[in-house]
């Protein structure tokens, strides 16, 4: 009679032991999956305004002028891109590939593509808008677009995260 117990006992311990260990890696697996899922970064916003004196950067006093400024954290400590599309008019750009959130280059020429060097996503620098998406890998988006409104009396862009 032990014996039997033993053994109900040791089969009810190997079950027990076997649906634990099946919770505990389903929770895992859904995570893994989960993270998985999507290889977008998406920056977050802030809200906060930043002023910026334009006069100050020389590639900015022609249109087509673009430079890359870091603010603080805003843009996840990542530096934007401003970039002159009319006389009174900017656009401003997260450099965050939306691909893995590298850090994408300047164009190598003037009124050439934003280049991600992590995977060669390229970005139109007059819209953001993604022109290749990276290698292996279907479209991510366009980089993310800051609202920034500029002051020709006193070459003041406001730039909102």
């Amino acid at each position: 009679m032990s014996n039997l117990c033993d053994n109900r006992r040791r089969e009810f311990l190997l079950n027990a032991a076997a649906s634990l260990g099946a919770v505990l890696s389903a929770g895992a697996l859904a995570s893994l999956l989960a993270s998985c899922e999507s290889d977008t970064t998406k920056p977050s916003t802030t809200g906060q305004t930043v002023q910026f004196d334009v006069s100050t950067e020389p590639a900015l006093a022609n249109v087509g002028g673009i430079i890359k400024r870091t603010f603080g954290n805003n843009n996840g400590g990542m530096p934007v891109f401003i970039i002159r599309t009319a006389q009174a008019s900017f656009l401003v750009l997260s450099s965050r590939c939306t691909h893995q959130g590298c850090e994408v280059g300047l164009p190598q020429q003037a009124g050439g593509r934003l280049v991600c060097p992590c995977h060669l996503s390229e970005y139109d620098p007059q819209t953001g808008a993604q022109t290749k998406p990276p290698s292996g890998s279907g479209p991510t988006g366009p980089l993310q677009r800051f609202s920034a409104t500029f002051d020709p009396q006193t070459n003041i862009l406001t730039i909102t995260f």
